[in-house]
């Protein structure tokens, strides 16, 4: 029950932090996702059964503060949930690189619905164009800010799942 109460408190944290801080701290046009990276290193840290749930309700909370379609955060957490389960029962002794993978997977399939929906919408955007000034750059922040991110949930879940507790 603590380590929900750890990782829906983290996740309120890092929600302020994307619209305050990190919204504004773009490289050309595009900017780094503290929601998704937090999301990823929870999972990879969470041992609880029912993450599942957690997982959609970090959904429900990116739908309201987020302009994307109620679809993508649903498609790329749930995504990011079972691939971390897998990640833990084969290579569970190297979370940091299960986070890294993670990391630019889910940003590519999160950009690359992102961008579906753009064209689909027919916004006047070329392909080169949203590659170059959007997608490669978030994707670089969202790299750089994978080890920090993953350092400080890796704090959070030694206070959250103590030693010898298994959910």
């Amino acid at each position: 029950m603590i380590s929900y109460l750890f990782g829906f408190a983290g996740y309120l944290v890092m929600l302020m932090l994307q619209l305050s801080v990190f919204s504004q701290w773009k490289m050309l046009a595009g900017s780094a996702d503290i929601l998704l990276l937090f999301v990823i290193a929870w999972c990879l840290h969470d041992r609880s059964k029912y993450l599942w749930l957690l997982v959609l309700f970090f959904v429900g909370i990116t739908n309201f503060a987020s302009a994307l379609p109620v679809y993508i955060p649903l498609i790329v957490y749930l995504g990011v949930y079972f691939v971390s389960r897998q990640i833990q029962a084969r290579i569970w002794q190297t979370p940091l690189l299960g986070m890294l993978v993670l990391t630019f997977a889910a940003s590519l399939v999160q950009s690359a619905l992102t961008l579906g929906t753009i064209f689909v919408q027919r916004v006047d955007v070329t392909f080169a164009d949203a590659l170059n000034r959007i997608t490669l750059p978030s994707l670089l922040l969202n790299m750089l800010l994978a080890i920090p991110v993953h350092a400080l949930v890796r704090e959070l879940a030694y206070y959250a799942f103590p030693k010898g507790v298994e959910a």
